[in-house]
């Protein structure tokens, strides 16, 4: 995350499927930011107390809505880049979704972890950088049409997870009550 083209540089050469990027980079957050938000409920400073029904139902949301919203909005960019590059790569897109997101999920469980500084989830946008940086050696789109993928792209990424994260919150709001 610290240096970007570097690391993209290093991800491009990997041949990791899906599946790996999953179990080996996104569980694992999901796995601190589930323990953060646990420990951080607790250590709270506020004297609201939130019950166990809320955490449960917090977390489940974040799984089910960030695994959802990664799935379906990789396919959805795959079919973008097979458009603008000629071939359709659905793990890569999987890839650069993942791994730029790395900046978002260190700042949801430091936030989870420590309520009262919700400010910093502005650094989350790092993601964003990361994600720009992604597309030229995942990719492999420059100029004009890095610029249209890109756009396009981060729309349909954010757009996704709010549809997921409203979705699957009703949806487990409504059963977990």
């Amino acid at each position: 995350m610290l240096y970007p083209a570097k690391e993209w540089k290093l991800i491009a050469s990997e041949n990791s499927d899906r599946k790996i990027v999953y179990f080996r980079f996104v569980l694992p957050w999901l796995c601190l930011i589930t323990i953060t938000s646990i420990i951080g409920t607790w250590l709270a400073t506020s004297r609201e107390q939130y019950s166990a029904a809320f955490v449960l139902r917090t977390i489940a949301i974040l799984w089910t809505s960030v695994t959802a919203g990664l799935y379906t909005s990789a396919f959805v960019i795959a079919g973008i880049m097979g458009y603008q590059v000629g071939k359709k790569n659905y793990d890569r897109s999987f890839a650069l979704m993942a791994y730029a997101s790395g900046a978002a999920y260190l700042t949801i469980a430091f936030v989870t972890l420590f309520p009262f500084f919700n400010e910093m989830l502005v650094l989350a946008f790092y993601a964003c950088y990361l994600y720009w940086k992604g597309i030229t050696h995942l990719i492999m789109i420059e100029g004009q049409k890095k610029m249209m993928y890109g756009m396009f792209s981060f729309i349909i990424i954010v757009m996704f997870h709010l549809l997921m994260f409203f979705f699957f919150g009703k949806i487990l709001t409504a059963i977990m009550l």
